[in-house]
């Protein structure tokens, strides 16, 4: 039996949906998902097994126009995750209009020379600017007369619903170099657990947050005591000011407590097992723009 294997980078712009794609790629939660950009911040690996071969999903950050420290580095993250690549996994938004940021990233898969499949997501929500993606596809490229189009199929799909998840797996399968394995058949991703930890604290913080304020919060956790029936993480959540703070713990504590049973939930079933979740809130004024700060945090995993 031929044996298939290799590396698939998902990229796309912020929110388009890349994450809740490899969720329903895998069948299993590995990357965190909100309403909100810049929700990933690290290059996730998530494995998909079949009988006969093994697909390493690499979720991305979405590409950011930003100029800032933080965004800087998301950019720098999904870079590296392009090089070495097998494939290209390029999703779109198809409810959302063709800007400069979309030009620009079809720009970078097309100059990047990988084979593509173009993903046309939240077709549930319908399709009014899917010829949009397309066209603008074609004349990028136009832009590039030697170059053959890498698309090797345009498909729509849908992570919410599931609508051709099944054959997006099939399409992915096909297009891998026969390979042995990179990983034993148990690994799901290999994602640290105290980022796994730490992005779930976040996610369930970003889903209650004001649009403005989840880019001014960031987890760290200083402490994971793992025994058999009991898991006691000790969390950090960091704001830019001390009104921010104010609001990540809520009158009387309500709304960090919130957050904090929604984390805990999550992290049992990841887990398979009782969790002790500490928060505590401090200020960190500006750690969006200070690189040893977001080493610190892993934001250059």
């Amino acid at each position: 039996m031929n044996f298939r294997s290799g590396f698939v980078s998902i990229v796309g712009r912020p929110n388009v949906g890349k994450s809740s794609l490899l969720n329903a790629l895998l069948d299993t939660k590995i990357s965190i998902v909100s309403p909100v950009p810049q929700t990933t911040r690290y290059k996730i690996r998530g494995v998909m097994h079949t009988h006969n071969a093994q697909v390493v999903f690499v979720d991305t950050p979405g590409m950011h126009a930003l100029k800032e420290e933080l965004a800087a580095r998301l950019n720098e993250v999904t870079l590296s995750a392009i090089d070495g690549a097998e494939l290209l996994l390029y999703v779109t938004d198809v409810t959302r209009h063709v800007g400069k940021e979309e030009q620009d990233i079809m720009h970078l898969v097309l100059a990047s020379r990988i084979p593509v499949i173009m993903a046309f997501n939240k077709i549930d929500r319908g399709t009014k600017c899917l010829s949009e993606y397309t066209d603008a596809w074609n004349q990028q490229l136009a832009g590039f007369p030697a170059a053959k189009d890498p698309v090797r199929y345009y498909m729509p799909v849908s992570a919410e619903t599931g609508k051709n998840i099944s054959r997006l797996r099939e399409a992915v399968i096909g297009l891998m170099p026969e390979h042995p394995p990179f990983y034993e058949p148990q690994t799901v991703t290999d994602f640290p657990l105290k980022f796994r930890i730490a992005d779930t604290i976040r996610e369930k913080l970003f889903l209650s947050l004001k649009e403005e304020l989840p880019h001014s919060v960031a987890v760290i956790i200083e402490g994971i005591e793992d025994k058999r029936r009991l898991c006691r993480v000790s969390a950090s959540i960091y704001a830019n000011t001390d009104s921010q703070k104010a609001i990540l713990i809520g009158k009387n504590g309500a709304f960090l407590k919130e957050a904090g049973t929604a984390a805990r939930k999550d992290l049992e079933k990841m887990l398979k097992k009782k969790v002790y979740l500490d928060l505590r809130v401090s200020v960190l004024k500006n750690w969006q723009e200070k690189p040893r700060v977001l080493m610190e945090l892993g934001y250059t995993l």
